[in-house]
């Protein structure tokens, strides 16, 4: 019976010992990458992990703090109240119209700067080529002749992003979109528009050799695209 009973502990340490084991071995495991846009836009991993991710941009109503629409990543389509805007402006018989709108970018970080920048982070602002002619790439993301300049060194309009890892900090800033409106249905002057943060150092590596990257998209350390479109609130002139 004594036997028996030491069998019987031996038997409930062996299974508590594996099961220590595998729960040290489960926290040792590498953690995935966090941010799905972290790729190149042709789909290839960039040389450098993303330091941040986007996690929603909001529009701000007029001149106040309140939320109108929010943009997350799964979706960039927002249709946009024309009354809401803090500014907008009707051009050439009413052929197109441009809209600014004060936004809130929400900026969570996911790792570690690969390296620091100089001066601090910014947050841009763009907009890419329609994908139909005959409209040139002059509002793509190319960088080089013709395209984007590399970034400034050191930022000229400097974010404090130095947050640890799984905080969100938010940045105010303002963005022009312009619409055509002479032929239905309504469209974008230029392409969707996308929200990045922008490291200049690792910006300027990227660009140089043995990278050679070429566009925006794949040097900045988090983006976000919108689709805006035009509506106007019940009870409202938009005209």
């Amino acid at each position: 019976m004594k036997n028996y009973s030491l069998i019987k502990i031996a038997a409930m340490s062996a299974v508590f010992v594996t099961a220590m084991a595998f729960s040290c071995q489960d926290h040792n495991l590498p953690n995935p990458d966090p941010v799905v846009n972290c790729k190149r836009i042709d789909g290839t991993p960039r040389a450098f992990p993303c330091e941040f991710e986007i996690v929603k941009v909001e529009f701000l109503r007029n001149n106040t703090s309140q939320v109108v629409r929010t943009v997350f990543p799964s979706d960039p389509n927002v249709e946009l109240p024309i009354n809401a805007a803090k500014f907008y402006g009707w051009g050439s018989g009413r052929s197109y119209i441009f809209m600014q709108y004060n936004i809130r970018v929400h900026v969570k970080r996911v790792a570690n700067p690969s390296f620091l920048p100089v001066g601090g982070y910014e947050v841009m602002d763009y907009s890419l080529t329609p994908a139909y002619p005959p409209y040139p790439p002059l509002h793509d993301d190319l960088i080089g002749p013709g395209g984007w300049p590399p970034p400034g060194s050191p930022a000229a309009n400097p974010v404090a992003f130095d947050m640890a890892i799984g905080e969100t900090r938010t940045v105010e800033k303002m963005v022009t979109m312009q619409f055509n409106t002479e032929f239905p249905p309504v469209t974008l002057s230029y392409g969707p528009n996308i929200v990045s943060v922008v490291n200049n150092t690792t910006t300027i590596k990227l660009i140089n050799a043995p990278y050679n990257y070429d566009r925006l998209r794949d040097v900045h350390e988090a983006r976000i695209a919108i689709n805006p479109s035009l509506t106007c609130e019940p009870g409202e002139l938009c005209l």
